[in-house]
């Protein structure tokens, strides 16, 4: 779908929710149940349009080792595998994220050498990169997951945004295909046919 336009695409994870502890939370203790329920109604709608399974998890695990494991995968050259796999395994199959075993695998599949990725694990500056990443996210206005900014081609933060033209437009949460497609439009992307 989006890959039929002509975009550059930077991959950024942060953790949403930081004070979720290792072990995880159920998701009644981070959000009201009606919350809850409104949620994963509107996450499974758009999840049907897309043709995508949404198997709702009760149960949030503590985002910071498959985080982690993201951050070496990038500097490996394997960030999109890793990635790929990792949200698959939660979201598709309710895999633990947390456990150790469960990652390493993962990090095998993705290309990468699997003791060393579960080793980065405990790199003392594993907390604070994950902290400069939500410095990040907070910089760029994320409120939500996922959020899409899309910038016009040579277009920096911190410049003036266009009256006209492409500008800078900025996609929050789980939205229907066609939000996504009005945004790009916004931002300038070409498609590929042009």
């Amino acid at each position: 779908m989006i890959t039929k336009y002509a975009i550059d695409f930077e991959w950024r994870g942060f953790e949403l929710h930081p004070e979720i502890p290792e072990g995880g939370l159920d998701i009644d203790r981070i959000f009201p149940k009606g919350k809850v329920d409104a949620m994963n109604a509107r996450l499974a709608e758009v999840a049907r349009g897309l043709g995508v399974h949404f198997d709702p998890r009760p149960h949030a695990p503590s985002t910071k080792p498959a985080l982690a494991i993201s951050e070496f995968a990038r500097r490996q050259g394997k960030l999109d595998a890793w990635r790929e796999l990792a949200m698959d395994a939660h979201w598709a199959h309710g895999l633990d994220l947390e456990d150790r075993t469960v990652l390493a695998t993962l990090a095998q599949r993705a290309g990468l050498d699997s003791g060393a990725a579960v080793a980065f694990l405990d790199d003392p500056a594993v907390p604070e990169l994950l902290h400069q990443r939500r410095v990040e996210a907070q910089r760029w206005g994320v409120t939500g997951i996922p959020t899409w900014s899309l910038l016009p081609s040579g277009w920096n933060p911190g410049d003036p945004v266009p009256s006209q033209g492409p500008r800078p437009v900025r996609v929050v949460g789980c939205q229907p295909w066609e939000h996504v497609e009005q945004a790009a439009h916004l931002a300038g992307a070409r498609s590929r046919e042009d």
